[in-house]
């Protein structure tokens, strides 16, 4: 008799009061079922781990449901096809799928996307060929909509989609300030990344160095945090300037939401564009963003990095991590060869 095969998992254990903590996630160990018609049974390879997972920890509702518990955890992965019942792969396909914490995934074919090696590292569909490359792509490029010249503003500038924002700015002609935890950060994200300067957010003297790297005002903010950060950027604000709001990651940790400085007199005295943006807002515009991406990777003008954790079984603890400022790019769990 063939043994069946078992996958591990992670599944939503408590609900925290502030930070997130190992106790959130709980681990099962359950059989394999087979595809059924239109499926495949994925191995996953590498997983994504993402902020906005914290914010689906809460009991309140969102751009997407919140977590119950006992629901497996989300979460972007490339895994390998290792069982089909879809004429459209075959055994030992790339793909790019919602695959969830977990060893292995069943995925309705036709939400697969087809990895292709021999344009990138399979890891890159989960980051500057995946949800973080459109994001920075569509957010920049729809809402922002930079000219040669202006001064585009990018806070978590080294993480996985910051990084992106700015150096796809700095394309199109653009001066590129980023804004990140720490000098090191600071350092490596002008030194890898190409930025005109990158301020700490943490240092005393914050407000006075931001200005001091955009002396002539602010045209476009990419906000990816929220918060104290955002305050000090309400003074710099030019004349109909735009805002991206793609992240408030300092918020997440806050069960009632952050109450700070406001920023309205700026946005009406400048006549700032505010917007918020969620990445599926533009999903029938995936395949040629990604497309692009794929050229800018291909001629060497966009460079990522990846901040990689090997084990499924570190993954609460490299996403505790990550909230916490201590990772450089995108954040990946590799799982498997």
């Amino acid at each position: 008799m063939t043994k069946p095969l078992m996958n591990r998992q992670y599944v939503f254990a408590a609900r925290p009061d502030e930070q997130a903590t190992a106790e959130c996630f709980g681990q099962i160990e359950t059989e394999v079922p087979a595809p059924q018609p239109g499926e495949i049974l994925c191995r996953n390879l590498w997983l994504s781990v993402d902020p906005y997972l914290r914010l689906k920890m809460h009991d309140r509702e969102s751009y997407t449901p919140p977590l119950q518990i006992g629901e497996a955890i989300p979460g972007s992965s490339v895994a390998q096809v290792i069982a089909t019942a879809d004429p459209a792969y075959q055994e030992g396909d790339l793909v790019a799928i919602q695959g969830g914490w977990q060893e292995y995934a069943i995925v309705r074919a036709k939400h697969a996307q087809r990895v292709d090696p021999a344009l990138s590292r399979p890891e890159s569909w989960l980051g500057a060929l995946g949800m973080s490359g459109f994001t920075a792509y569509g957010g920049l490029l729809s809402i922002g909509q930079p000219k040669a010249g202006e001064t585009v503003v990018v806070s978590a500038a080294a993480g996985a989609v910051g990084s992106l924002v700015g150096q796809i700015a700095r394309q199109l002609g653009c001066r590129v300030v980023g804004i990140a935890g720490g000098p090191e950060k600071c350092a490596r994200t002008v030194e890898r990344f190409g930025f005109d300067a990158c301020v700490d957010y943490r240092a005393d003297d914050f407000p006075v160095a931001l200005a001091a790297a955009c002396p002539d005002g602010i045209d476009v903010y990419f906000d990816n945090v929220g918060g104290p950060v955002t305050d000090a950027i309400a003074n710099l604000f030019n004349l109909r300037a735009r805002m991206i709001v793609c992240g408030l990651i300092s918020h997440y940790n806050m069960p009632d939401g952050y109450v700070g400085p406001s920023i309205l007199r700026s946005v009406l005295t400048n006549r700032v564009l505010i917007q918020g943006m969620i990445v599926f807002d533009w999903h029938d515009r995936w395949p040629a963003g990604i497309a692009q991406l794929g050229k800018f990777v291909k001629a060497g003008k966009l460079k990522y990095k990846e901040d990689v954790t090997e084990g499924l079984e570190n993954a609460p603890s490299t996403f505790i991590g990550m909230l916490g400022g201590r990772n450089f790019g995108k954040t990946l769990i590799k799982i498997a060869e």
